[in-house]
């Protein structure tokens, strides 16, 4: 029985350790750990696919239904119904449902790791504000970015947040204003008064409040994205996910926490998430469930609380001591910021054309971010590049 799965050495180190516990829980099966690095994982998993010799299990995330719409894997609906497995309760009503279509559950979730808000907490006590909490709103956040940004001149010398036009960013502030990217029908409309007004608000914090970087200003201070220059103690507020946290160790003069993002009109984040599947020419489907029930029990989970490598998809154990207290924790974090979040945790639109969708916004966004055209034009434009993907 094999399993494939992409990421750092960590994961893979996590991976092992599940799937050895795999091979020991689950009756008649030797468990494998095909491990790959992220950029190759997607065509090398379709090269096996195509010579006839996938693995059993694949890792999925937002792919979920480039492969399922190939019918390249096996609805496990069939399985849940057998085993009686409780989704919802296993995993709670949002993550249960995060990978079905068509009325079908094609992958079952096994990180669940929402975006959070990071907050320097030196900053805001030498500046004398108030840590972050969910009830913050939009006003709350800008003007607590609006007091920690330091200027000299001109010149900015600390942001009081900062981020960029990767999609999970301006996503999340598209959906806490009401806005979606598509509708039920999985129709387009991107192009929305609510996304207009969520584009405008997130321009305006780089271009009109100036307190958080353009694309310039990165280049200028040599520095790669948010998390880096939050590291470096010169961004107040980033948002971001779990792996965060190990890139913070190696950054000790910064005294850190985290908390739920804020909220417009409604609550709301991305979350970091994958699944996993079980493709269509598994010789043993039945018992390739059995290992997929295995890893996202409890005790299959748990490796991942303990070794700091994500935010578990199994409420058990969110809501455990591994993982809100865990023994590799720095300093006094609010772990339970993670479990929080994940009950208003949003995954992007999980449509076989989720690659395509990317590259059709990915230009106009940047755009819309760098003040180049307004986010009305430039979502007008987003909107009938969506929508030729159709065509």
């Amino acid at each position: 029985m094999t399993v494939a799965v992409w990421g750092s050495d960590l994961d893979a180190r996590t991976y092992q350790q599940r799937v050895d516990l795999a091979s020991d829980r689950v009756d008649g099966v030797t468990v494998k750990l095909v491990h790959m690095k992220d950029g190759d994982y997607g065509a090398k998993i379709q090269k096996m696919i195509s010579e006839g010799d996938p693995p059993d299990i694949i890792q999925v995330a937002e792919s979920v239904h480039s492969y399922s719409s190939k019918n390249q894997l096996l609805p496990l609906n069939p399985f849940i119904d057998a085993e009686k497995l409780d989704l919802v309760g296993r995993f709670g009503e949002r993550a249960a449902r995060s990978y079905d279509r068509e009325g079908k559950t094609w992958a079952l979730p096994d990180r669940n790791g929402p975006m959070v808000l990071y907050y320097n907490k030196d900053l805001f006590d030498k500046d004398g504000v108030a840590y972050p909490t969910a009830d913050w709103t939009w006003p709350d956040f800008l003007a607590a970015a609006q007091k920690l940004t330091v200027k000299n001149g001109e010149k900015v010398m600390r942001y009081g947040f900062a981020a960029g036009d990767w999609w999970p960013w301006w996503m999340a502030f598209m959906l806490q204003n009401g806005g979606r990217i598509l509708d039920d029908a999985g129709k387009p409309v991107i192009n929305s008064p609510e996304n207009v007004r969520a584009m405008q608000f997130y321009v305006d914090l780089v271009h009109k409040h100036h307190v958080a970087p353009s694309k310039v200003d990165y280049e200028a201070l040599k520095v790669g994205n948010p998390d880096e220059l939050f590291a470096q103690g010169n961004a107040a507020m980033i948002m971001t996910g779990f792996w965060n946290i190990a890139s913070l160790k190696d950054a000790p003069q910064v005294r850190w926490g985290i908390s739920p993002l804020f909220k417009n009109t409604k609550q709301a984040t991305i979350s970091f998430q994958s699944g996993f599947a079980i493709t269509k020419s598994s010789t043993r489907p039945e018992l390739a469930f059995k290992v997929l029930d295995f890893l996202t029990s409890p005790e299959g989970q748990k490796p991942i609380a303990t070794n700091g490598q994500d935010a578990p998809a199994n409420r058990e154990v969110q809501d455990g001591e591994d993982f809100l207290r865990p023994a590799w924790a720095i300093g006094d974090v609010n772990m339970d910021a993670f479990k929080q979040s994940a009950e208003f945790a949003y995954a992007p639109p999980m449509t076989p054309e989720w690659g395509g969708m990317q590259k059709a916004f990915g230009t106009i966004i940047g755009e819309i971010c760098d003040g180049v055209v307004t986010p009305k034009d430039g979502l007008a434009a987003a909107q009938r590049s969506l929508e030729s993907l159709g065509k």
